[in-house]
């Protein structure tokens, strides 16, 4: 019994000190995909970027892969057990453990069947020219936005922004503070017009000079930032194998059951008190108190249960 609660507690350690990074053909993250409506036709995500009427093609990351914003448009590449599909990070899932994805319906169901509710999935950041048809970077000047108080959002990029500065009368270069809706906000202002310098997460920096600001419309920098040629040559994750043993249905009330079970499980709570143990593909949880519970099993593969 000590035994499981020690690997328990080792597996949250590891859970908790991942280092995020977003690179072209980085580390694969698993976790599990669910849906929710989505925010087409509007700036309703928590990144604050427009979602045309009827694009489908995004998703909501979970607080630990959201990053503070530094993830809103950047793209993921989602797979499930039906196939893959590439989504633009919009919007933030609070409610979401670390590698989990919240996707559209329609998204959903290119990578499992809707039916599953929350399935396993894997996923990492790929280059964005796919959905984003090779535009430059558009700069929109948040609504208040005066040479007193500056609010900066870069839109249609290939690859997530990690910083921006702004040039100062010395020719020297100011960081500035990013806001968790995706904003770039120099609280004293910029003076009009501005030079900006910014990095994308794979660390090219673009300058963009002379750019007046336009609360009407965005300004288009005729600038992008670009994709080395790794990055181009293994996009597909379908061949990463997905956990093969599926839980269902999470969150539960009652029985939770164990698709192709064939090793010995530890359910814990959240506190890594071992509540209950065994070998069968069920697991009755109806006595439980609502909150989060794991499933522990001898390899080592933990998947987290909420018990409505």
């Amino acid at each position: 019994m000590k035994s499981y609660t020690y690997i328990f507690c080792f597996l949250l350690t590891i859970y908790f000190t991942n280092t995020y990074a977003q690179e072209c053909n980085n580390s694969v993250h698993t976790g599990e995909g669910t849906f929710y409506d989505g925010v087409a036709g509007g700036t309703f995500g928590n990144c604050s970027l427009p979602v045309a009427t009827g694009d489908y093609m995004h998703c909501a990351l979970n607080n630990f892969d959201y990053d503070g914003s530094n993830a809103c448009g950047a793209c993921i590449e989602v797979t499930g057990a039906k196939g893959s599909v590439i989504l633009n990070v919009v919007d933030r899932c609070p409610e979401c453990a670390s590698g989990d994805v919240d996707m559209t319906m329609e998204a959903f169901e290119m990578i499992a069947d809707v039916i599953d509710g929350r399935v396993p999935i894997s996923w990492k950041f790929v280059p964005c020219e796919t959905i984003s048809n090779n535009e430059t970077i558009k700069i929109n000047f948040k609504e208040g936005s005066s040479e007193f108080w500056t609010a900066i959002q870069f839109r249609e990029i290939n690859h997530a922004v990690s910083k921006m500065e702004y040039q100062l009368p010395d020719n020297t270069w100011k960081n500035t503070n990013r806001e968790l809706f995706n904003f770039f906000i120099e609280t004293s202002g910029i003076a009009s017009p501005m030079n900006l310098r910014v990095t994308s997460i794979l660390g090219e920096e673009l300058i963009f000079e002379n750019i007046v600001l336009n609360l009407n419309e965005d300004f288009d920098t005729g600038l992008q930032f670009s994709t080395p040629s790794e990055c181009q040559e293994i996009l597909s994750i379908d061949n990463i194998p997905l956990p093969t043993n599926i839980l269902y249905p999470n969150p539960t009330s009652e029985i939770l059951y164990i698709k192709n079970n064939s090793a010995k499980w530890i359910l814990s709570d959240s506190e890594g008190k071992i509540i209950d143990q065994g070998t069968t593909d069920t697991v009755d949880m109806s006595a439980l108190n609502p909150g989060i519970y794991f499933i522990i099993q001898k390899n080592r593969q933990t998947e987290k249960i909420i018990k409505r």
